[in-house]
């Protein structure tokens, strides 16, 4: 039986989010995401590669420092062997940098998300984990980040 779809999810987002270059963020999309992937960005339908788009964006002005905060899932398979199945989740990734509204001056933001997600394995050899998401929903908003002041 395969990790459950929680445990494979934190492990590829953060792998997604976290990657140190751009090499790597691309090779964690192809394991992650199905080169059919229907996927939507707050209710708008997108193409995969306006996901990568999206991504490299994040990553690229946050200067590849990206970090993914999971806050909670549910998963619910859909056969004894987690090849198959769907998640619900709730994740933060901190450290995005987007310009202050009329300004080029970049602030610090945290872009929290709802992910609605089918994973299905693209392989029907049980014995490699060929699972990825086939179907993306998510809903995103980007939180300012407070600057903390030193006490007085």
């Amino acid at each position: 039986m395969l990790p459950g779809f929680y445990a494979w999810s934190i492990e590829h987002i953060k792998r997604v989010f976290e990657a140190k270059t751009e090499r790597d963020c691309l090779q964690a999309l192809e394991d992650t995401f199905s080169q059919r992937l229907e996927f939507t960005f707050n209710g708008s339908p997108l193409p995969r590669v306006g996901l990568q788009k999206i991504v490299l964006g994040m990553l690229q002005t946050s200067g590849f420092c990206l970090n993914v905060d999971w806050l909670n899932a549910v998963e619910v398979p859909r056969d004894g062997s987690n090849r198959n199945g769907m998640l619900g989740g709730y994740y933060i990734i901190r450290n995005v940098k987007k310009p202050l509204p009329g300004s080029s001056t970049l602030a610090c933001y945290e872009r929290h998300k709802s992910v609605n997600v089918v994973i299905e394995s693209e392989s029907p050899d049980p014995s490699v984990d060929s699972r990825r998401i086939v179907k993306l929903a998510i809903v995103a908003t980007d939180v300012p980040v407070q600057a903390t002041q030193p006490p007085l």
